[in-house]
This record gives C-alpha cells, structure tokens and sequence, in this order.
C-alpha cells in the first residue's frame, strides 16, 4: 500500500449512515460506492487511497458505508432499494453540505452495480468498475469464493444457508438474497436522465456502455488492471495505480468552478441506536469508534476491542461492530480502532502491516489514555490481535481481563517471515510421514532446508500428536518458552487479573497452547485458571451460525467476574 496523509477527510453522520468527507476546490464531488461485505474489506485501504487522489485533483469525496456495513446503523440493510436510498442520500448530502454542482458516483464491483441503478436521475457522471450485471452473477461469484475462503478448520467449507448465506463472515439477509435474484441490470428499465459522462472499466457483461450511449451519455471505456490483485485479500492487496489513475483523470476533467464554500463542519455528529450512541475519536496516530450504551452499567469495565492485525475497526463480517452494540444492551461500553497501518489511521513508518509487531503495545496503552479505565477495562483479541492483547495485558495493569480467541502464538521471533507463514501452503499429513522415512529428507532437514517447526504445528493442529511429539526435540529452544508464558499468566493471576482462552475445535494454534500449558486439562486450569473453551463447529472467524452469541456470553461471563473482583477488593 501506498504512504497516504492522515487528517484530509472528517468523520460524518447522515440518516443512520457513517462517512468520511473530505471538500475540495471546484465545483464537482465524488460520491465513492463500495463493494460490499468482504470486498469492501479487503480493498478498504485503497479505496481511502483513490478518494485522496481524488481529493488531491480538487474534488470532494464522500466514502461512506451502507445500512448494516461498517459502521452504519442498520436501517434498510436488508433491501437492495435500501443500498440504492443509501447512495442516493450520500449525493444529497454532498448537494446540501458542500454546495456541488456536479456529483459524480464511482462504484467498484457490487458498488458498481448500486450505482447504476441509483445515478439515474441523480448523478451527473458515473464510474463503473468492474460492476456485476445482476444479482445473480454476484451471489455467484461470492459462493464460490466462499467455498474456499470460508472453511472450517479441517478444510471443510462451512455450513451454509442457500436464503441467508455467510461471505467472508458477512450474513446475506433472506430479503437481500431474494432481491438479488430478480436484479438485473441489462432488463432494468431507465428510471431517469442519464448521466452525461460515463466510465467503464472491466467487463460489462450487461451492455452498459452501449446502452448509456445510445442514450446520449458520452462513454469512455478500458481495461482494469490489477484488479484480481486489489480484490485478493486485506493482507496481499495492492492498489489498481493504472486504473486509479484513469478514474482521476475522468472525474477531475473540465470540474467546474465552486460556487459556494462547504457548509461549518458539525461536530456533535454521530450514530444513535437503540441502545446506544457511536462518536469518532482521533488518537495521535489512530481512528476509533467510541461505542457508548444509552444506560450505562456504573460498574462495568470498558471493553477494548483489538481486532487482527488486517481487519478495519468494524472487525471480520462487521462482527466487532456489532458485538460493540449488543454489549450496550448490557450497559456496556467499547471502543474500537484502526491499528496503524489499517483502515484510517496512520501507515507505520516501516510500512508493515501490524501482525505480531510488539511496538503496537503503546498503541493500545495509547488507547487506555483515552476510554473510561476508572472500572478497568477487558481486552478482546482475536488471532494478532489476541498475541497483542496478551502483551498489553502484561504490560499495563489497566487491563483487568483479556479474552484471547484463536491465539496463534504466545511470544513472536520477528526474524520469522511473516509473508512466507501466510502464505505458505501445506502438503498433507500423509506427505510428511513419508517424507520424514527418506534417508535424503533427513539431510535436508539437518541443513534448515526443511521447516520442522511449521510441519509440527501443522501435525499437531491435524490431530497427529504422536508425530509431532517426536519433532518437539528439534523445535523447542533451551529457553524454555512454556515455563516464560506460564510465569507471565501466573503472574496476571496474583493481580487479581483473568485470562480466557477460547479457540474453535482443530483450530491451528491450539498446539501452541497446549506446549506453553500443557496438555493435561488438570495442568492448564492449574496455570490459566480456568480451561481452555473450545468451540466446535466453527471457523477461525467465529462466523457460523451463533458462534457470536456464544462469544458474547464469554464476554458477558467476564465482565460480571471483573465487577465481582472489584466489589470484593473495595470490600
């Protein structure tokens, strides 16, 4: 990714909606409709980069997210005229708000098709990237992905409901499904004046160009490369800088002049639900989102969500988001936040993503400063940052309790490769067995030419124990990491201070667990305390059905044991 600046675009709240606006110097702005669900996230970090490029040419931007998405509220989320209204409501908002003369909707992939159908009438230029000609082609391409993104441990795709699916963790609601079946593009009818200008990069598989034209749009079309590679994933992403650069081009041509100055800034904007109300808070180098409950609990700890270290502030499938306001229903305040490097907040200076990078420590110390800590707070980390919110736990006391889901690793040599760990993909077990009875593969191993220490975590991980206990001599250092751990937790434990363990079944950072604990359930509830929860019938996101709720009561469990300890200890 790209250095971008921080600073450029304020936080907005309109009709239930969230945003980032940024004004610019003429007359034109730019509406930016993103892709939804896991695409929005995995090309998040992009697109706040296009909308600077945008910015920079002198147009306004609006990046916003829909009903049900990131960090809007839930209203219309599961209609296909809510996303359209959503749209429609941002060129609003840019009309009144910035004094545009002209709004132009940039649309990417399943954004791309929102826009189609809400820049009728409404928009004087449209930016098509890539759009799905109907529902159907989308909810195609998203179960296939799915059916290899979305596993459960052992490899399995995860159950799914055909009238409510789970893509990349985000839940398909029945109605959007079924609207979704009766899209599309190439037979919907015109529902106004088209846009005068239209760009079309990628395939278009719904004729849209050639209908826009014969119309009387002016229509400009290309290719769009590196958009395989823009869409890939949070952690391989890379920004389409070609086609970025045709987008500005297009937007920023012939902008007219402003003709009025943005209206003041209005900084008691924020998001209000049933039970609770959501404002931004700007840290020195990072964004959060303060989730503060209608009718708070006097004695509840804040909880401080620490999400992977690739994962924007709203969590995988938005579930941080809404674990935030579920817990207000309790009384119960949050905050969550972008990590430098992620979502809005700064890019670190060795432009790395935050995974298992120990410096992140003063970040969440940085973001103690600045929550209500008077009750203390509980720490809920999820893979990276369940490795992260362990360290901070032993770091600050603050930190009453920590609830670390799908741990991979209790301590991180930062000499490891971290790309190569990622994305390396392993052989099967039975591949191993018979590479490791080769007389050649033991000199390959003896030369570091085999990577032991992986192969064991996987073996383990598969359920191959035995195996993997005859590796542990040639993996385990003299420092004897485990008794390191258990000191450190044993430690955590005469504060007065919890520590919950929970991992799906199979998970591949249960080994780890059980080399730091041991591998008698007696021997980890002496150390941790408590056993280990195992989830069965879930994925490393915990997004099968009800796996949420149960992390919930986790978290609610431990919230009434803080509050216990602290009326024992004021006792």
């Amino acid at each position: 990714m790209s250095v971008v600046e921080t600073g450029t675009a304020e936080p907005v709240a309109f009709d239930g909606l969230f945003g980032w606006y940024s004004p610019g110097r003429s007359g034109r702005a730019v509406v930016l409709c993103a892709a939804l669900g896991f695409e929005n996230v995995a090309t998040y970090r992009g697109w706040r980069d296009l909308a600077l490029k945008l910015n920079a040419a002198g147009l306004s931007t609006l990046r916003f997210d829909y009903p049900g998405e990131g960090d809007s509220a839930d209203a219309a989320a599961g209609r296909l005229n809510g996303l359209v209204e959503a749209i429609r409501r941002a060129v609003r908002f840019l009309r009144e708000r910035d004094g545009a003369a002209e709004v132009y909707l940039v649309g990417l992939r399943f954004g791309g098709t929102l826009a189609a159908l809400a820049g009728e009438g409404e928009a004087e230029g449209l930016v098509l990237l890539a759009p799905f000609s109907s529902g159907r082609s989308y909810l195609r391409a998203m179960t296939l992905w799915s059916q290899t993104g979305d596993t459960l441990p052992d490899g399995t795709p995860i159950p799914q409901d055909p009238a409510a699916p789970v893509i990349g963790g985000h839940r398909l609601p029945p109605d959007l499904v079924a609207d979704l079946g009766r899209m599309n593009l190439a037979k919907t009818a015109a529902a106004g004046p088209p846009p005068g200008r239209l760009l079309l990069l990628g395939a278009d598989a719904a004729g849209l160009a050639d209908r826009y034209e014969a119309r009387g749009s002016a229509v400009a079309r290309g290719e769009f490369p590196g958009l395989s590679q823009f869409l890939a994933n949070p952690y391989g992403a890379e920004i389409p800088v070609r086609a970025f650069a045709t987008i500005v081009a297009f937007c920023a041509e012939d902008a007219p002049a402003r003709r009025a100055a943005p209206r003041p800034r209005d900084r008691n904007a924020a998001i209000v639900g049933g039970t609770w109300r959501e404002t931004t808070v700007r840290l020195p180098h990072a964004t959060g989102i303060a989730c503060t409950p209608l009718r708070p609990d006097p004695g509840a700890p804040t909880v401080v969500f620490i999400n992977s270290g690739v994962n924007i502030r709203s969590g995988y499938g938005r579930q941080t988001t809404d674990m935030a306001r579920a817990l207000s229903a309790s009384g119960i305040a949050s905050f969550r936040w972008d990590l430098r490097g992620v979502g809005e907040s700064e890019d670190r200076p060795d432009g790395r993503y935050p995974l298992y990078v120990h410096d992140t420590v003063e970040e969440v110390r940085a973001v103690l400063d600045a929550v209500d800590a008077r009750n203390g707070v509980i720490a809920l980390g999820t893979c990276s940052g369940a490795y992260l919110a362990f360290h901070a736990a032993c770091a600050d006391a603050r930190i009453r309790g920590a609830i670390l889901v799908n741990l991979y690793k209790f301590d991180w040599d930062e000499a490891d490769d971290l790309d190569a760990i990622m994305r390396r993909q392993f052989r099967s077990p039975a591949s191993y067995a018979s590479l490791l009875k080769r007389k050649a593969a033991w000199g390959r191993l003896l030369r570091g030419e085999i990577r032991i220490a992986a192969i064991a975590r996987h073996l383990l991980g598969a359920g191959l124990a035995r195996a993997a206990s005859a590796l542990k001599p040639l993996v385990q250092s003299p420092s004897a990491r485990a008794r390191t751990v258990a000191g450190r937790i044993a430690a955590l434990r005469r504060g007065g201070r919890s520590l919950v363990m929970v991992y799906s079944a199979g998970d591949v950072g249960i080994p780890d667990a059980y080399a730091r604990l041991g591998r008698s359930p007696a021997k980890i509830v002496r150390r941790l305390g408590r056993p280990l929860t195992i989830l069965d019938g879930t994925d490393h996101n915990l997004s099968t059905d009800g796996a949420q709720d149960r992390l919930r009561g986790i978290v609610l469990d431990l919230v009434r044991e803080t509050k216990a300890a602290a009326g024992g200890a004021q006792g």
